[in-house]
C-alpha cells in the first residue's frame, strides 16, 4: 500500500527532482531522443497525484481524459460501461506505462473510465504541453501514432475473441498474455475482473479455471494463478 505521507517524503534529487523519476522517463520508448534539457522541461510540467484503490482518474463527464498519464506505482484499469451497465476492461495498465495518449486526440476517449485498482502514483501532464512539445520534435507524434494504432489492433483483436472464441481459448489467452513471463505466475486479479476483461460472467471464469486446473494447466490460489503446462494452454488456444 502507497501511504500519502510517502508522497512527500525525502528522495535524492535531480536539479531538484527526484532522479528515479526522470529515469523513468528516460527509460520508456516513448521519450526516446528527447534531450535532456528537453526532458526535464517536461516533467517540470507534470503533476504528481496519488489515487486510493477504488477511485476514479478520469470519467467520460470530466476533462481529466485530456492529459497525459505515466503510471509510476500502482495499476489502474481502463473501462467502459456497456448499455446494460456492465463494466468491460479495454485495458490493464501496469507501472511504468503510458495512458490518456488517444484523449490528446479529443474525442476518441468518449465513453472511457481509469480506476486506480491499487493504490496508486500517477504523473499527469496537460495537452497543452504535451501538444506544444510534440511541435517541437515530430519523431514523439509518430511515436504516439505508434502507440494509438498497436492498441486498436489489440482491441480489435479482443473484440475478434470475444465473439468468436469460447470462453476456455479467451481465458488461455489472457493468462499467457498476462503471466509473469519467467515464474508463470499471475497475481492480485479476481474472478470477476478477469471476466471483466474478456467478456465473460464471474462463474464462467471459476468454472473454466477449474477445468484448466483439471487438466493439469494451472494451479490456482486465492487472487493467483499459476501456469504449469504453457504448452497446453497455447493448444488449448489454438483450438
Amino acid at each position: 500500500m502507497i501511504s500519502r505521507t510517502r508522497l512527500d517524503s525525502p528522495s535524492p534529487t535531480c536539479g531538484g527532482k527526484p532522479r528515479i523519476v526522470m529515469s523513468l522517463l528516460y527509460e520508456m520508448d516513448l521519450f526516446k531522443g528527447l534531450e535532456p534539457t528537453e526532458l526535464a522541461l517536461f516533467f517540470d510540467e507534470m503533476e504528481l497525484k496519488y489515487y486510493p484503490a477504488g477511485s476514479i482518474v478520469f470519467s467520460p463527464e470530466d476533462s481529466y481524459c485530456e492529459r497525459l498519464y505515466i503510471l509510476k506505482e500502482g495499476r489502474v484499469d481502463r473501462y467502459r460501461l456497456t448499455a446494460s451497465g456492465k463494466r468491460l476492461v479495454t485495458r490493464q495498465i501496469q507501472p511504468g506505462s503510458v495512458f490518456g495518449v488517444t484523449g490528446l486526440l479529443k474525442r476518441t476517449m468518449e465513453g472511457n473510465f481509469a480506476e486506480a485498482t491499487e493504490d496508486s502514483i500517477i504523473y499527469v501532464v496537460t495537452q497543452q504541453y504535451v501538444m506544444a512539445l510534440l511541435k517541437r520534435q515530430p519523431d514523439l507524434t509518430l511515436r504516439i501514432l505508434e502507440i494509438v494504432g498497436n492498441r486498436l489492433r489489440l482491441l480489435e483483436e479482443r473484440l475478434v475473441e470475444a465473439v468468436y472464441s469460447p470462453v476456455s481459448v479467451r481465458l488461455a489467452h489472457f493468462l499467457l498474455t498476462n503471466a509473469d513471463s519467467d515464474s508463470g505466475v499471475l497475481t492480485n486479479l479476481t474472478h470477476e475482473e478477469i471476466g471483466n476483461t474478456i467478456g465473460a460472467v464471474r462463474q464462467t471464469v471459476t468454472e473454466t479455471l477449474s477445468f484448466m486446473r483439471k487438466q493439469g494447466l494451472v494451479l490456482t490460489k486465492p487472487k493467483q494463478i499459476r501456469i504449469i503446462n504453457r504448452h497446453g494452454l497455447e493448444e488449448l488456444m489454438q483450438g
